[in-house]
């Protein structure tokens, strides 16, 4: 229930500047995740090492988490912020496939179906802690408001 709670004031402190709070972070997450993913497999610090998969799944969680938020609270495109969930895991799967494929041309690196699952699974994840931070907002402003 605590993540809840400080997904709700992380909610509202992207509210109050979309543009530092929401899009910067995205983009240099984004470019984090590209940097990363462009090491050749013998080049790779050892501090990166572990389990794969949860890397991945870790990686999209956040990614997802970001997109969704920025997808949901953007003005310009209404429909897109009425199907943020349908558009963050479609951008953020198509994303880890060609990141897949990207893959192939860094030495030492390869295409696996695996991570490519990982990064989905963690894409849903992010979308779903998205989806309840926002129903409980809306969840508290409704009792809230049959409370005056």
């Amino acid at each position: 229930m605590r993540l809840v709670s400080y997904g709700i004031r992380l909610y509202k402190i992207f509210l109050s500047n979309k543009k530092k709070f929401l899009y910067i972070p995205l983009g240099l997450y984004w470019l984090l995740i590209f940097i990363l993913t462009s090491i050749p497999g013998k080049s790779i610090p050892k501090v990166l090492g572990g389990v794969d998969k949860i890397k991945h799944l870790g990686a999209y969680f956040v990614l997802a988490f970001l997109l969704s938020f920025a997808l949901k609270m953007q003005n310009g495109y209404p429909k897109i912020s009425k199907n943020s969930i349908f558009f963050t895991l479609l951008i953020t799967s198509l994303y880890g496939l060609l990141d897949e494929i990207h893959q192939i041309f860094i030495p030492g690196r390869h295409f696996d179906w695996w991570d490519l699952l990982a990064d989905i699974v963690g894409s849903v994840l992010g979308i779903l802690l998205v989806k309840i931070i926002i129903s409980s907002i809306y969840k508290k402003d409704e009792r809230l408001s049959e409370l005056s």
